[in-house]
């Protein structure tokens, strides 16, 4: 489901507001001498301040708090609560307090949603034509409008969370509208009226009727999702693609929304740039895990073959940035590897070898045969090769490396952490001599043919 992470800060400050407004509107002094929109803003910004505070004040939950109190503020000095304006407003205040969330999937996706919502709120007030009377009797005409209203809201939200859900996370949900379409209804006239329900009758002991309607409709929404997570490519694992491919996407979402002639069609030009870029990313050869208990290599069919025993997490994470949708415990995994007690060979696309060596004795016939050698022991002897061991991974970290134009060409988790004043430096043992780049051969007491 596809869901504004301010949505419950959103019911608690509304439920105050109303209430507020609802009760000083009771007294007929106070509706046409106060201004009791206002003070009904006033005490849902402490409400909402409030719910922040008791419910634990994560980092998403005073992001929503931020938004939340930037529409009240609107209100307090008479302005449009739902503008783009108030977005980037909030969205500044967010940055200033915590600039790298920027980076980070939560601020672009809540965002991303907001402003694609706002966008298309704005283009259908200031349409041209007015809305046509429903043709169908009451209850049917407006269950039809908010059908309609949640299809739409869903597409928008889904399109405009889209490409931040695929570069973060390498998935995406082609039935999420489905899903949306049946169980948010049960959400947004069940679960949630229930909820808040039970809350204000709970004092008075008549909140058993509200928790009873609250569970019955969270079965059905439970009972939905598994239906449609059960149907075939309910979800696709997009190969991961690089942050020039999501720029271009941040661009089209921008162009799309900021404008409001039709200037905003150029928006097709960063998409069809993001989408050629995204659909070729550059993809490893090799992946090393941090310690080197594990590794994957590209084989020949193009499909990762996994050496030694990586953590089912970060197997998992190579698989599903790699766009490939087999499980961590798949066999097929390990087939293309040809392993013994001493490590594993595997052959590449291109006709090379990538050795894991598990021992000592591996590593010397390894460095003489192989085209690259990755063992998780410290290696001080020369090698003939290019050799990663596990002195190199304690120095740089977990190691993606691609082969282009005859060199290997390596990517580190620990790139660049060095020149930043906050970040740990790890210097090479002292006592380590500096691996030259020929070796001479040396007597192999192990079996020679290990690798044939």
């Amino acid at each position: 489901m596809v869901s504004i992470s301010g949505l419950h800060m959103v019911l608690a400050a509304g439920t105050i507001f109303w209430l507020v407004r609802a009760l000083l509107a009771l007294s007929q002094t106070l509706a046409l001498h106060w201004q009791v929109k206002k003070i009904a803003a006033v005490a849902a910004m402490v409400g909402a301040i409030g719910y922040c505070v008791f419910s634990g004040a994560e980092v998403a939950t005073v992001r929503s708090l931020i938004m939340t109190l930037v529409i009240l503020g609107a209100i307090l000095v008479d302005r449009p609560a739902l503008s783009m304006r108030n977005l980037a407003l909030a969205a500044m205040i967010v940055l200033l307090r915590e600039p790298d969330a920027l980076l980070g999937p939560s601020f672009q996706m809540s965002f991303g949603a907001v402003a694609a919502l706002i966008a298309f709120a704005e283009r259908w007030e200031n349409r041209t034509r007015p809305h046509p009377p429903s043709l169908l009797p009451w209850p049917l005409g407006p269950l039809w409008i908010a059908s309609v209203g949640v299809i739409v809201t869903t597409l928008l939200a889904t399109a405009a969370t889209a490409p931040f859900g695929a570069y973060h996370f390498q998935t995406f949900n082609p039935f999420g509208l489905l899903g949306n379409a049946l169980a948010l209804p049960f959400v947004s006239l069940c679960v949630m009226p229930a909820a808040v329900f039970g809350v204000l009758a709970y004092p008075f002991g008549l909140d058993a009727p509200a928790w009873w309607l609250m569970g019955f409709a969270s079965d059905v929404v439970l009972k939905l999702a598994h239906w449609v997570a059960t149907i075939d490519h309910s979800t696709l694992v997009i190969a991961a693609f690089g942050p020039a491919a999501l720029a271009c996407f941040a661009a089209t979402l921008l162009w799309l929304t900021l404008w409001t002639t039709r200037l905003r069609l150029l928006a097709l030009l960063p998409l069809v740039v993001g989408v050629a870029v995204a659909a070729k990313p550059e993809r490893p050869d090799v992946l090393i895990e941090r310690d080197g208990s594990g590794i994957a290599v590209r084989g020949k069919d193009g499909l990762l073959v996994v050496a030694g025993k990586p953590s089912r997490f970060v197997l998992q994470q190579w698989l599903t940035a790699d766009g490939d949708g087999r499980n961590p415990d798949d066999a097929s995994l390990r087939q293309a590897a040809a392993c013994d007690d001493a490590g594993c060979v595997i052959a590449t696309r291109d006709g090379r070898s990538i050795a894991y060596a598990r021992d000592r004795l591996a590593i010397i016939e390894d460095c003489r045969r192989a085209d690259l050698v990755v063992t998780p022991i410290p290696w001080t002897a020369p090698c003939a090769t290019k050799l990663v061991d596990r002195t190199a991974l304690a120095r740089d970290g977990a190691t993606a490396l691609i082969r282009r134009g005859g060199a290997w060409r390596s990517h580190t988790s620990e790139q660049g952490s060095g020149e930043r004043p906050w970040s740990r430096r790890v210097e090479a043992p002292a006592s380590a001599p500096a691996r030259p780049a020929a070796a001479q051969p040396v007597d192999d007491p192990a079996n020679p043919e290990r690798l044939q």
